[in-house]
């Protein structure tokens, strides 16, 4: 069984101090799923933790937010207080759903696929090996230029891409584990912002709720000076 972390942070250019730097390695480690989470299941089992730094802004507290927290927030902060409110009802409740499935969902192969995990193929090779490919999906810069495992592969997601950075992390055999480590940085009209994600994968015979909590055996990085 492949467990997958997803842990995904991201930041302001105002939180990018040592002290900010520092804050945000707390999150980046490994974290034991919770007892409410069901460990039963068939096929990929993901774990999210997505996390946002705020930094000097009144309407938050300073510090890390969890995304979704940061997200309902934004969206009811201006809102005033009517009493029942049926929309207002149905946006906590999907807000509640998305935490519990980011707590730690069973997917099937194409349905990781669709999640989905940015910049990460994974192929199953044979019964419980699975390699590991990181490619760069042009999210933002910069851009890893280089060789394409699929250039001439038919039928696949960046075949006849030259010059797109698409290669095999590493390939994991029954028990054994690896991490992903990437970064980008973003900008729109309204700003600038940065991203970064770790990924860990454990290819387990049994799910455990410390699955994660061991030293990895592979570690893939792609961890670039932003600016």
């Amino acid at each position: 069984m492949l467990a997958i972390l997803l842990i995904n942070m991201e930041w302001t250019k105002e939180s990018r101090t040592p002290k900010g730097a520092v804050q945000r390695e707390k999150y980046y480690q490994p974290v034991i799923i919770e007892e409410e989470v069901p460990l039963s299941g068939d096929g990929i089992f993901l774990k999210r933790c997505n996390y946002y730094q705020e930094r000097g802004h009144v309407s938050y507290r300073q510090g890390i937010l969890a995304a979704r927290e940061k997200q309902y927030w934004d969206e009811t902060r201006n809102e005033p207080f009517t009493g029942y409110d049926e929309y207002g009802e149905k946006r906590a409740l999907k807000h509640n759903r998305s935490i519990q499935r980011d707590r730690g969902t069973f997917y099937d192969m194409a349905g990781i696929e669709k999640v989905p995990i940015p910049c990460i193929h994974i192929d199953e090779e044979t019964d419980s090996v699975y390699r590991v490919k990181w490619y760069d999906c042009e999210m933002g810069m910069p851009r890893r230029r280089g060789g394409n495992e699929d250039l001439y592969r038919s039928g696949a997601k960046l075949a006849g891409r030259p010059n797109v950075l698409n290669e095999t992390a590493f390939i994991l055999q029954k028990g054994e584990s690896g991490v992903l480590k990437y970064n980008y940085r973003l900008s729109y009209y309204n700003g600038q912002w940065y991203e970064c994600y770790y990924v860990y994968m454990v290819n387990a015979d049994t799910l455990t709720r410390d699955v994660f909590m061991r030293t990895y055996d592979y570690e893939y990085d792609q961890l670039a000076d932003l600016f």
